[in-house]
Order: C-alpha cells, then structure tokens, then sequence
C-alpha cells in the first residue's frame, strides 16, 4: 500500500505588528480564502528552499533569514492514500515589494493586515487542518514547535493529537 507524502512550506512574514496574508483560490467555483504563503517542496528541493522559493513566488519577499519553526501539521487522507506535511516557520527578516508572480495562478492578492484583521481573515480557511494550528498559534495559545495531528475520513479533518512544544 503505497502513500504519497506531499511536504509544504509555510512561511509566517511579519512587518511590525502586521502579516503577510495571501487570497488564493484554487478551484474556480469555491470562493477565494486568505491564508499565510507557502507551498508543495519539489523533488530535490530541501523544505528551507521551498520556503524561499513558495515565498518569493506568492509574495515579492526575498527572504534574508529563516526564523524558528513555529509549528508542524500531518494529515493522514487515507481515502486518497496521501498525506500532507506542513512546516510552518517564522521569517526573521526578509525585503521586497508585495506582489504575487505566482506561476500556478492561484494567488489573487498579497496584503499586510494588522493581527486582529488577519485572525478574522484566516477564520475561513476551509481546512480544520490548517486552519486550527494556524490561529492557535498566532493568538499565543500553543507554543512554538507544537506538532499536530489530523485524519481525514469522509472529507472531515478530524485532530488526533498533539503534542506542545516549549516554551
């Protein structure tokens, strides 16, 4: 029985007390959503190089040095046989202009919205899985490097576990 293991790279872009938020939209006929950007590692890329390569792509940023891993999400879709892998880090520093050169046209816009706009924006994530760690780590409520663990049945992403990080 043969999986497939998809990694991703998130990146958290912060300038002051705001962050970089992305409005992506992948299927046509489902409302755009705004999330943090990042995305798929590539074959023979390492998951640091994806973060800089996903980040400048969605946003403009050039990433001048990568911060500490703020949190790791797995999601087990066993329907599909596949499983996804997501490590989201902070960005120390980074420049650039804002816009999007992203080449799979997914991204709309690329903003910096103060923390209170971005909690509510990221609300409507449609995936639990990305969604839950997402907020519980920007509002304080889980420490850096807290791993989480989804599964998927049914088309419902249901938390099996977690384990915290340190503070």
């Amino acid at each position: 029985m043969t999986y497939q293991i998809n990694h991703v790279a998130v990146g958290i872009l912060r300038w002051n007390d705001q962050f970089v938020l992305v409005q992506q939209q992948y299927i046509k006929e489902k409302p755009p959503f705004w999330v943090l950007p990042g995305g798929i590692v590539e074959p023979g890329e390492l998951i640091t190089e994806a973060l800089v390569r996903e980040l400048a792509e969605e946003t403009g940023a050039v990433v001048e040095s990568i911060g500490s891993l703020a949190y790791c999400m797995q999601i087990d879709h066993p329907a599909r046989r596949e499983q996804t892998i997501a490590y989201c880090f902070e960005i120390d520093s980074w420049s650039g202009v804002l816009q999007s050169a992203d080449p799979d046209n997914e991204i709309l816009s690329v903003a910096l919205v103060p923390l209170a706009d971005a909690l509510q924006l990221l609300e409507s994530i449609p995936w639990l899985a990305v969604r839950e760690p997402l907020l519980a780590y920007l509002k304080g409520d889980c420490p850096a490097g807290t791993l989480w663990f989804y599964r998927e049945h049914e088309g419902i992403q249901v938390q099996i576990s977690k384990v915290k990080g340190t503070r």
